[in-house]
């Protein structure tokens, strides 16, 4: 019995921890449009390849755009001497608008500032110290809903292959 006592805790805690998860998920695929148009901006942005999964499954048809768009902005870094890594920005604000939405579409107007962020911290630190500049973002978005989940489309910031 004193066994069972001492190892209650671990169960509860792990039993909490599955519910938990699961309802995480679960509100995590009920992103509206501009929580996605948000994070695809970011993952733009820092130039990160997971803004693949928030475009729609026909964007990549022709190509696929993100390696494209991402070798590009290898090929202008490489010319100006850098590192992919050096063109990564990150958003210090951000605001987002749904200027329209039904039940299979939206568009969304996001504004905002982006700072370099060769990585997080040296952004941190030029923000402190007030080096480096902020740069402007004013984009709209527009997204369809494919299986239940938006979904970026349209050569969404100039992302064609």
């Amino acid at each position: 019995m004193d066994s069972l006592n001492r190892f209650a805790p671990f169960v509860v805690l792990i039993a909490l921890f599955v519910v938990l998860q699961a309802a995480l998920i679960g509100l995590d695929c009920r992103k509206g449009p501009a929580a996605v148009a948000e994070a695809f901006a970011k993952d733009y942005y820092y130039l990160d390849t997971d803004m693949q999964e928030w475009l729609c499954a026909g964007e990549g048809e022709s190509g696929d755009p993100v390696r494209t768009f991402l070798n590009r902005k290898s090929d202008e870094a490489a010319q100006r001497g850098f590192d992919i890594n050096y063109l990564r920005h990150m958003f210090t604000h951000i605001h987002t608008e749904t200027l329209s939405q039904d039940s299979e579409s939206a568009v969304v107007h996001l504004t905002g500032t982006t700072r370099v962020a060769i990585n997080p911290v040296f952004m941190v630190v030029g923000k402190l110290f007030r080096i480096g500049n902020d740069y402007p973002v004013d984009v709209t978005i527009e997204l369809v809903k494919e299986n239940g989940r938006w979904r970026v489309c349209n050569a969404p910031l100039g992302l064609q292959s």
